[in-house]
Formats: C-alpha cells, structure tokens, sequence
C-alpha cells in the first residue's frame, strides 16, 4: 500500500466502442477527492494485491471515499487513516453489454458417412453471444497482461478450434452419419448449436468467458449435393424413382466434371438408393426397414465399337472412347431384351425396331 498527496481525479472509460471488452484506468493512485464514472454497458472492478476489490454495475457519478470505498474488501479502512492519503489500486472497466460474434467454418469439414467413408464436405456459419463469467482469471490472464482485448481477438482464439468442434458436434461421437441425416442438418440446428456451444463455452472459460447461446444461421454443401437435395425434393412428386436414380447416375458421367467430384457423385448415388428406398415403403404402407432397395438396370455402352458394361465406366476398355449410359425399365414377368434398342420391351421382336429380343 502506497499513500499520496491529495488531489482530485476522475475515473471513467471515455473511449468506449462496442467491439473493446476492456478499459485499463492508467493511474494507479487513487486520491481524495477523485469521482468514478460509470456509463451504460460499463461495469467498474476495483482490483489490489492480486485480488478483485469490488465490482460496480450501475451507471452513474460516485464519489470514491463516500461510495465506493465502504463496499471494497480490503481497503475501505484506507481513506480514514490520515486525511492527505491515497490508496493504490488497479481499475478495470468491462463491456457489460451483449457480445454478438459472427462465427463460420473457414473451409468445409469432410463429414464421412457411410455411403461416402471420404466424406462430404459441409460448412456452416452463424453468430454466438459471449459473457464474462470469472473477471479474477480475466484479470490475470487477459487484463493484467494485456494493453486491449476486443472481439477480434476472441473471435480468433474460436476460429482457431471451430472446425474440430463442429465435426464433433455433427458426428455426435459416432464414426459416421447416413447422408440423409447430413443433408437434413439445418432442420437440428437447435441441437447442433447447443453441442456447439458446450465445447466453445470450455475453450473460453480459461479466460473468464462463457458462451452463452451458439445460432446456426446456415449449412451449406457443394453445388452438387446442394442440387441433388433439391432434386430429391422434388423427386418427391415422381413414382418410378429407381429409374430416377439411374438417370441422375447417367447424367452425372455426361457432365464436364462428371468424373472429378467422388464426394458428389457418392452423395447423388446414395441419396438416389435411400430415397427409392423411403418412397417405395410410402406407397406400399411397409416400413422403409423392410424394404429391399431398387436395382434399376442400367448398362454402359460404347458409342464406337459398342462393347457392353454393367458397370460404371466412363471410357470404353477396347477402344477408348466414350461410354454412355442406357438405362432399361424394370423387368416384368413376359418382357424380353432387344439388343439394338437395349432396353426391356414386350413380346418376341422389338416394337420399335422389329429386332428379335431374347
């Protein structure tokens, strides 16, 4: 404890800016006479020997010795020993106002499923609300060694572990998720944000913060999956969706990137089987469970020498050029295959071309 010569100051956070989350008063010496001022979203903590004095919430003009002096722990005493005196002591202010930062993934995180064990790539963005919950460990840790600490600088400690705590948010401890539940993200994003906001809240309480609410604003996937979500949607509508997932097979092949998007394509292919599933057990009544997916019949041909694959192949093997994709109808009990129209038709010789079918 030092002692000083009488004088008037005044104690107050001028510059104050909603993005700063706290104010260092410059002098330590605190003299008779000196006034505190607390404006609105300002809180005042009064802090000596290595421990928080007090903390003052309401705004407005206080007289130090008369005000606030009696409510400190330690130094209340001080004022009254000799009447020329002052005491030394730290003032913080802190931002008591509602801290909103925006937050997102700064690339997307591959979530694997198991249609696509690679994974998906999906990211997210929203905003978060943060409080001060322990000023003593942010004293010491941020205030007490810092010169300013705004926003900025938590928004760069979260980024930091953001991407890990969204995967593991997702994931929900399990090793995959079904590419239905990840497209379907958006409508849990309630339950996402709170996982979210359980291990934010862990990361900044070392600093004497805490999140209070995480918002999910967000999801978003590539274009690809973005548009075959759109596209199942609408599918919705149509009854042969078998026949719907071969096609949207086929089409990706004929596209530019056809071949270069694997996390695409799988996403397409095994949201096309899962809807054919769920659709066909609609209107049967039958559970979806007890459902044996649809095996829409689709053969690769070549559009040169004509060789035949049941596979996917985007080249032909012999010749080298491309392959392109016939899709066939589901078979019936009387229909046969005719090997110029390659397709399933009724009878012994093709209605369209007259060729015998087999």
């Amino acid at each position: 404890m030092a002692w000083f010569t009488q004088g008037k100051d005044t104690i107050e956070w001028e510059e104050f800016r909603d993005d700063t989350l706290f104010f260092k008063w410059a002098a330590k010496e605190i003299k008779k006479g000196a006034k505190l001022i607390i404006r609105p979203g300002q809180k005042a903590i009064f802090f000596a020997n290595g421990v928080i004095e007090g903390v003052f919430e309401k705004a407005g003009s206080y007289d130090i010795a008369s005000e606030i002096v009696p409510f400190l722990s330690t130094l209340k005493g001080v004022f009254s020993l000799r009447g020329d005196t002052g005491m030394r002591a730290e003032v913080y202010f802190v931002n008591s106002k509602e801290l909103l930062l925006p937050w997102g993934t700064r690339q997307r995180i591959m979530i694997p499923t198991p249609e696509v064990p690679s994974g998906i790539p999906v990211g997210c963005n929203g905003n978060l609300i943060v409080e001060f919950r322990d000023y003593q460990k942010f004293i010491e840790k941020v205030a007490g060694v810092k010169d300013t600490y705004s926003l900025e600088d938590i928004s760069e400690r979260i980024m930091g572990e953001l991407n890990p705590v969204v995967a593991e948010a997702i994931l929900g401890g399990q090793q995959s998720i079904g590419v239905n539940a990840l497209i379907g993200l958006q409508q849990n994003s309630r339950k996402l944000g709170k996982a979210i906001k359980e291990e934010l809240d862990k990361e900044l309480s070392e600093f004497g913060f805490g999140v209070v609410d995480v918002n999910i604003l967000s999801i978003n996937y590539p274009d690809e999956v973005q548009q075959m979500a759109e596209r199942v949607a609408g599918q919705s509508f149509v009854g042969n969706v078998g026949k719907y997932a071969a096609v949207q097979m086929a089409d990706s092949f004929d596209s530019p990137n056809g071949g270069n998007n694997i996390a695409a394509m799988g996403a397409q292919i095994a949201m096309g089987a899962q809807m054919a599933q769920q659709m066909t057990g609609s209107m049967t009544g039958t559970p979806t469970s007890e459902q044996k997916p649809l095996s829409p019949m689709a053969n690769f041909v070549c559009t040169e020498c004509k060789f035949t694959s049941s596979t996917l192949t985007k080249f032909c093997p012999e010749c080298g050029k491309p392959m392109k994709a016939m899709v066939a109808e589901p078979t019936t009990g009387t229909d046969k295959f005719c090997t110029a129209c390659r397709k399933m038709v009724p009878g012994k010789f093709c209605p369209d071309c007259g060729a015998q079918t087999v």
